[in-house]
């Protein structure tokens, strides 16, 4: 749920959280098919880096909207394939300036509520 408030006649808009459990994951369309039902992507989303840039850095495709954290655990016993992946697409993310943090057992993501800013030069 997104909460609203003002800071000095700015709207300041509440961190969405996601939180996916990867310990099942055996291919990439596991890690793909965990965000996007979480993010309330639509069906046609596509399971790939530049769909994920299109929609939760351009944005007004999925549901649940920035500023985003996703939170990951249970990437110790995911498949190398799936972290993999997470790793390859969370790195692409912070090319527009999502924050990732990727250990052995969890990651993050942080996209701000701005962070399309970078696909034109405004940041």
């Amino acid at each position: 749920m997104i909460q609203h408030g003002r800071v000095e006649g700015q709207e300041v808009r509440t961190m969405n959280i996601v939180e996916l459990d990867a310990q099942h994951w055996k291919t990439p369309s596991d890690f793909y098919s965990a965000l996007l039902r979480k993010l309330g992507a639509p069906e046609w989303h596509g399971e790939s880096i530049p769909a994920l840039i299109d929609s939760m850095i351009v944005g007004d495709i999925n549901e649940v909207a920035t500023p985003l954290r996703v939170v990951v655990t249970g990437l110790d016993t995911a498949s190398k394939v799936a972290f993999d992946e997470l790793t390859k697409a969370f790195s692409a993310l912070t090319k527009y300036g999502a924050v990732a943090n990727i250990n052995s057992d969890r990651a993050s993501l942080d996209i701000a509520d701005n962070v399309s800013a970078f696909l034109d030069g405004r940041a």
